[in-house]
């Protein structure tokens, strides 16, 4: 309260007592007239009888003798009584005496006084009539002059009262009623400080401004337990929104992001803008088919926000900033409190997991359908086979022309060749188990060159890499010819279609390990890894004894237009094809899956749009002895010495795994996101041993760009690329020529190509 208008309720009270005081004292002050009035009146009305009594008879008598100096002299007495105003006296002869009023327009009371004569001997004889005139002018004179006298001694004795009232109260009730306005005007007051004191005498009695004191007091301690209540709930409230994995969101009538956890800015891409903010721009719930953004009316936002509740909708959402879509299932509900400006709460649950897993389990479901139904065509038509084959061997066995024979020994080497291929597709159905051999690799590779070459066409090259003499993989061979041949009559025909692209490349590596790949592989959309293959995995880590399982890697890689996410995502759906309906059937890379579910290994498939496309199989090593490779022990690992490796790669998974295992072989990791990012960092000084990028990043600048830019700031830096898409080659990586690790890279690998390029750096310093 502020100062200046202190006092003014004890002259509110002084106001008071002056206006009740005064009303006090008219009442007062009118009733006492009244009695005195009345008291008075009384009094005047006793003046005639005391005339009568005092002088009729002197009167009488002075008439009665013809007196009339006597009767001059009485009346003059009696007139001078100052109740009487006027005197007239008449006799029965006519004679007449009178005293008039000094004020002529007064109001008398008029008396008369019948006056005789008493003779003993005539009685009573009639004189005369004395009329007196009785004057009220003395009691209203009286009456006047006590109201003067009353009122203003009352009002002297209110004023006085009241200026005591006014420094009593301003003393002893108004300061402490300021102290206590202004400590409750204190923003904090309820928090922050000591308790309320007055500055007052302690007594035993407790008085109105003790109980206002320690209601006050025992506000501020409720409100601090309160306080402390609240804020542990609320504590308890941040904590459990912060834990939460469901992303929790606000949003007002207008779409405005009041409220956000944690969770829910990461499903959003990171998003760290204070609220309130607009619903992000980028963050669109795509439709699964074309991968296009869902419209306004199918939109799970906007239908919430139109009062729709929302109960558990799966929606493919993007992330702003990655180029990764996460599946969130989304659930809603409205906000009925209308005290709150938000219109409804959205939760969002990732579950890229789940749907994967159950797009994996519908997939295979697919396939066991496909597989039923191929077997069930194979198995009917090698029946059909095995009669035609009776039928012409059983006729060769006639005496028949030459000709004859010629043409029904072709027939049959065509029946042969059916027979291989029913035989191929209940492998594929599980009619019939593979033929799993070991074989070496480079031989396969020469056969299957042979086979590939005429069905390609003379404007697109077929380069098959030569692998290791040594390397043996085991498998059912004749399938894997068959999944080699699918995979490249895909690339020429993506080649062929787009007019992109002139090159297919074949080629195999050996994997010493998948432990630390596997884990990544497995939340891959586009790996697909069967489920043997994960039992192996499972069995190298249960044993503890450094030993694990051996694969090769076999990649077909073209340099065509590349695979969109959707065509990726849905690549092994039997009957998915993006040829025109005469040109294929969509079962070529089920069958190849198929085959690689047989076999225990795993399909990865990797693509860049305006790149092209890298499919990889990956399957187990095999021995002499013509059977699978038993697991044998890991090579060492080369480990650095602390050396600072700089990362640059957009996936944000691979960034996490990557970032483990580097720490792992013993270097310090820097991460980037993007190559704008990598390219800051190394602006900024930071001390960097070497750059370890990715070649297709978003930003604008691509791994290659990359490199070229940091060799202008950092001449010496060792560089390394990384990328799943392995057609790239020493003139596209421009004028920094550099290796290259494909992801997924084992960690012996990685750490021995680190190892070497740092290796390559440290001999030139020293030169």
């Amino acid at each position: 309260m502020p100062e200046r208008s202190n006092n003014r309720l004890a002259f509110k009270l002084l106001l008071l007592v002056l206006l009740t005081s005064a009303l006090l004292s008219v009442i007062a002050t009118s009733v006492q007239l009244y009695l005195t009035f009345h008291r008075q009146d009384a009094t005047l009305r006793e003046v005639t009888p005391q005339i009568q009594n005092g002088f009729g008879q002197s009167l009488s008598l002075a008439l009665w003798s013809y007196d009339v100096q006597q009767v001059d002299q009485i009346l003059d007495g009696i007139f001078s009584n100052p109740d009487i105003a006027s005197i007239k006296l008449s006799t029965d002869e006519g004679r007449l005496w009178e005293r008039v009023p000094s004020d002529p327009e007064e109001i008398l009371q008029l008396d008369k006084i019948e006056l005789v004569y008493r003779d003993q001997a005539r009685g009573v004889t009639p004189l005369g009539t004395l009329e007196l005139g009785l004057s009220r002018a003395r009691i209203w004179s009286d009456l006047y002059a006590q109201v003067l006298v009353v009122f203003l001694s009352n009002v002297a004795k209110a004023g006085f009262a009241s200026i005591a009232i006014f420094v009593i109260f301003s003393r002893l009730v108004s300061r402490h009623l300021r102290r206590i306005a202004a400590y409750v005007s204190e923003p904090n007051w309820l928090t922050d400080g000591p308790p309320l004191a007055l500055d007052r005498p302690d007594t035993s009695v407790v008085d109105d401004l003790d109980a206002i004191l320690a209601a006050v007091n025992t506000t501020r301690t409720r409100f601090s337990d309160v306080n402390s209540d609240l804020g542990a709930a609320s504590e308890q409230l941040r904590v459990v929104l912060d834990t939460t994995m469901n992303g929790i969101i606000g949003l007002d009538q207008h779409g405005v992001v009041d409220v956000i956890n944690p969770a829910a800015r990461h499903m959003l891409g990171g998003k760290s803008q204070q609220t309130p903010f607009q619903w992000p721009e980028r963050i669109k719930f795509l439709d699964i088919v074309d991968m296009r953004p869902l419209d306004a009316s199918s939109d799970p936002i906007n239908r919430a926000l139109a009062g729709q509740v929302l109960t558990g909708e799966t929606h493919l959402m993007t992330r702003d900033g990655h180029h990764e879509n996460r599946y969130v299932r989304v659930s809603s509900a409205l906000v009925e409190d209308e005290a709150s400006n938000l219109r409804c709460v959205i939760v969002l649950d990732d579950v890229s997991l789940l749907e994967k897993n159950r797009q994996q389990i519908e997939r295979k479901g697919r396939l066991d359908a496909l597989g039923q139904l191929t077997g069930g065509i194979a198995h009917d038509f090698n029946n059909l086979l095995a009669t035609i084959l009776y039928a012409m061997q059983l006729t060769r066995a006639d005496n028949i022309s030459d000709r004859s024979d010629r043409v029904l020994k072709t027939a049959l080497g065509a029946v042969e060749r059916g027979r291989e291929l029913t035989g191929r597709l209940l492998a594929f159905a599980k009619r019939q188990p593979g033929l799993a051999k070991s074989r070496a690799l480079a031989d396969s590779f020469r056969e299957f060159e042979a086979l590939a070459r005429p069905a390609i066409e003379a404007n697109v090259d077929i380069v098959l890499v030569p692998p290791d003499p040594e390397l043996l993989v085991y498998c059912d061979h004749g399938q894997l010819d068959n999944a080699l041949l699918n995979l490249v009559l895909n690339s020429r025909d993506a080649i062929m279609r787009s007019g992109k692209g002139r090159k297919i490349i074949i080629k195999a590596r050996a994997l010493d390990e998948v432990d630390v790949d596997l884990a990544l592989r497995r939340e891959d959309l586009h790996a697909y890894i069967t489920q043997g293959m994960m039992e192996e995995h499972a069995e190298d880590v249960a044993r503890h004894d450094a030993r694990a399982y051996r694969y090769v890697e076999i990649s077909v890689t073209d340099d065509g237009p590349g695979m969109t996410d959707e065509v990726k995502r849905r690549a092994i759906d039997p009957f998915f094809t993006t040829k025109d309906t005469n040109s294929g059937t969509g079962l070529g890379l089920s069958m190849v899956y198929g085959f690689i579910q047989h076999s225990d290994g795993e399909l990865r498939i990797y693509s860049e749009l305006g790149y092209g496309s890298t499919i990889r199989m990956i399957l187990p090593r095999g021995t002499t002895e013509n059977e699978r490779e038993a697991p044998i022990t890991r090579l060492p690992i080369r480990r650095g010495n602390g050396q600072q490796i700089l990362v640059a790669e957009d996936e944000e998974s691979l960034l996490v795994v990557m970032e483990d295992l580097i720490a792992e072989l013993g270097f310090s990791f820097i991460p980037a996101r993007s190559g704008p990012e990598a390219l800051q960092i190394i602006e900024d000084g930071t001390q960097v041993d070497l750059l370890l990028t990715d070649i297709v990043m978003p930003g604008g600048i691509g791994g290659f760009e990359l490199a070229s830019r940091v060799r202008k700031l950092r001449p010496g830096l060792p560089v390394v690329y990384m990328s799943g898409y392995t057609g790239f080659t020493s003139s596209e990586m421009g004028k920094v020529v550099a290796p290259m690790v494909q992801k997924p890279c084992p960690p012996v690998e990685l750490a021995e190509i680190l190892a070497e390029a740092l290796a390559v750096t440290s001999k030139v310093d020293e030169k």
